[in-house]
């Protein structure tokens, strides 16, 4: 498998524990030190802790039900990668009733133990008017 393979591959499967809710996997899929921006972020998010304080954010608020990678483009410098991608992100409300978020995302990704694993983030929702 190619490394552009396992790193798409393994943002797929940081998706499908949103979607399980898995917090065990979500966790396992960042690295301690992980630093970045997620939907709620209204600051810089600094480690491990804040990114799993929003992902319960996300998690009761976002309960998701599907998601699409549409476009993504990656990057590779040594160890380190830079992730583009554009994405759909679908869920259910309080009422049942379904929506999508379309998600614009830069990832960094770092090559360790062998694998990648998700260093660094910046999602935002595509403005839709």
């Amino acid at each position: 498998m190619s490394d552009e393979e396992e790193i798409l591959n393994h943002i797929h499967r940081i998706f499908k524990s949103f979607l399980e809710q898995d917090r065990k996997a979500i966790k396992k899929a960042h690295t301690d030190d992980w630093v970045g921006f997620l939907l709620p972020s209204t600051k810089i998010e600094r480690g491990i802790d804040d990114y799993m304080e929003k992902v319960e954010h996300s998690l009761k608020n976002f309960r998701g039900t599907g998601f699409e990678i549409i476009d993504n483009e990656i990057q590779i410098h040594g160890d380190l990668a830079v992730v583009y991608y554009i994405a759909r992100y679908d869920f259910a409300d309080d009422d049942g009733k379904s929506h999508s978020i379309p998600l614009r995302s830069i990832d960094i990704y770092i090559r360790k133990d062998g694998g990648w694993i998700q260093a660094g983030s910046h999602i935002g929702m595509i403005p839709t008017d």
